[in-house]
């Protein structure tokens, strides 16, 4: 029997990390980076390679891949690496609050969605068997219960009593960023989920992208009209580019406010579009029908 070889995307996100750490070497001199975080990425790729690739061949569970489709993964957990080493980790941690608020909007608008499109429908639906995981996946998946999740860790984890926390003590940064991760994939699968089956229908997809960014855009908004310096941490951090304490904590406000929600109103719009086509299509072929016999014509 053929030995199954692993995939391609594994080669290719490992290569893509060595290129990004040795360009900032390079480019900057160093490029900073906690072991913690090569190793879980190179690990999701792992499982990622082995699951598109072996077991996809041995258990027969669908088509290859296409490229664009793991390309769009092995990018996502690029962007994991990308905000969380080199120089927007070392920004996010000791100097600016603004930085640290690109960082979160990376691993959390930007990774998750590229990690969904590139996970195939079938490997979903063979995880998801197990009825007591797919009871587990739609509980999880639902977007009320996603939408308390993302959102709830979001405000919980801006309570200053927690964020202050994560800058002094790293491991609980490791796990207010797993936990974003982990929520905001949550946030998406409604909209994005893999497997079709397991989004929620197409008009509760338009209401919950509508809603789900506003208590975001309320904590930005408290963030940039704020008279005080709600992280400390950054009040006594080095200034950098001569950016004061209360600009900074405004600037990631404003960021949290403005560009956030507009990523996924973009999606939201996207979604609209769609259906609106699909729709279309559909009364297209209503009208495409015999009357008395109801049937289509061929």
């Amino acid at each position: 029997m053929r030995r199954a070889l692993p995939h391609p995307s594994l080669f290719a996100g490992l290569a893509a990390m060595a290129a990004v750490w040795a360009a900032g070497v390079a480019s900057l001199g160093e490029w900073s980076v906690h072991p913690s975080i090569p190793l879980g990425v190179a690990a999701l790729l792992a499982l990622y390679a082995l699951a598109i690739g072996p077991l996809r061949e041995t258990r027969r569970l669908g088509p290859p891949v296409p490229f664009e489709q793991w390309l769009s993964f092995v990018t996502g957990a690029l962007a994991i690496f990308v905000a969380l080493t080199g120089p927007i980790h070392d920004l996010s941690d000791s100097y600016l609050f603004s930085a640290h608020m690109i960082q979160h909007l990376i691993i959390t608008l930007l990774a998750p969605p590229l990690l969904l499109i590139g996970t195939p429908g079938w490997l979903v639906r063979f995880l998801v068997r197990p009825a007591p995981v797919h009871r587990i996946a739609l509980f999880l998946g639902h977007p009320m219960t996603a939408f308390l999740a993302w959102n709830g860790t979001l405000l919980a984890w801006h309570l200053p009593v927690l964020y202050n926390a994560t800058l002094v003590d790293l491991d609980v940064h490791i796990v207010e960023h797993l936990l974003f991760i982990a929520t905001a994939l949550m946030a998406w699968w409604p909209t994005l989920a893999p497997a079709r089956e397991l989004r929620a229908p197409m008009v509760f997809q338009l209401i919950y992208l509508l809603l789900l960014p506003i208590p975001m855009k309320v904590l930005g908004m408290m963030l940039t009209f704020s008279s005080s310096i709600l992280y400390p941490e950054y009040a006594i951090a080095p200034r950098i580019w001569g950016i004061p304490p209360a600009i900074d904590q405004q600037i990631g406000g404003v960021i949290m406010w403005v560009p956030a929600g507009f990523v996924i109103w973009i999606n939201l719009a996207a979604h609209f579009f769609r259906w609106y086509r699909e729709s279309a299509r559909q009364d297209r072929g209503e009208t495409n029908v015999v009357p008395l016999a109801r049937e289509r014509v061929t």
